[in-house]
């Protein structure tokens, strides 16, 4: 299925070399990184440490994001803070955990967004009920329009958000239609917000990903040698959160396969 969609789009074949981006180059710096807990969102903490930065680990479980600690207890750069947050179950009270963040930490330099669930919705799209279409709006977008709508506004205004989206956001993709059109409404979303908030700032990108090398992917046989990488993410959300090179300058990009 991965051949087809990705004949659909330009690939991006850049290629993150160890020291393209200065060491310590964010050191000091704010990021929050949501869905810190995920195959993803923990490859992408793990390279903001790395470069010295301070990250905030969102997540909904406070048992996975002690696991989180864990796994990067032996990182000795950057300085890693765990927060849980669960805007599905209290979205109304958003506004406290965004206080509570802003009298911690004050404003964030920048955020990375790294959420979603599958769930049940793998299956022809006349085969979903209501009942899992409900389930998968609000897990797949819904979800992500309460996250940015509570972290955009802790970003300072010269900082910046990095989302990502699957590449089904711009493809047909038989058998999880679900997971397609809210890929496609979640691109929709984040591209607007970009041009809503260009002049006041944060600045906002969206980062369209094929599949990962996570480390679950690696451990089970599944990872091919031409997938990125969490670090890869991590390495090029952080180009971004530098806004001082070509890509900062435009809101939407394709990682997809080397």
């Amino acid at each position: 299925m991965f051949d087809s969609i990705m004949a659909f789009r330009l690939i991006d074949n850049r290629e993150f070399e160890e020291g393209e981006i200065p060491i310590d180059s964010l050191s000091g710096k704010i990021i929050a990184v949501a869905g810190a807990t995920g195959g993803i969102g923990e490859g992408v903490a793990k390279h903001l440490l790395q470069l010295g930065a301070k990250v905030i680990a969102l997540g909904r479980s406070e048992e996975k994001l002690e696991k989180l600690r864990a796994y990067l207890i032996d990182i000795d750069k950057g300085e890693l803070t765990t927060f849980p947050v669960d805007l599905d179950r209290e979205h109304r009270g958003s506004q406290g955990y965004a206080d509570r963040l802003r009298e911690q930490f004050g404003r964030f330099d920048g955020a990375v967004v790294s959420i979603g669930n599958w769930g049940r919705a793998d299956r022809r799209l006349l085969e979903v009920s209501d009942e899992l279409w409900d389930q998968a709006i609000q897990d797949n977008l819904t979800s992500h329009f309460r996250l940015l709508r509570f972290l955009v506004p802790l970003i300072k205004s010269d900082g910046a958000l990095i989302h990502f989206s699957g590449l089904s956001a711009d493809a047909p993709y038989p058998g999880a239609g679900v997971i397609g059109l809210t890929n496609a409404a979640k691109k929709s979303l984040v591209l607007t917000m970009a041009v809503e908030q260009a002049h006041a700032g944060p600045r906002i990108y969206e980062l369209i990903i094929g599949p990962i090398r996570t480390r679950e992917r690696v451990a089970q046989g599944l990872a091919q040698a031409g997938w990125y990488s969490p670090g890869d993410l991590g390495a090029f959300a952080s180009e971004l959160m530098m806004g001082n090179t070509e890509a900062s300058r435009q809101s939407l990009h394709y990682l997809v396969q080397r």
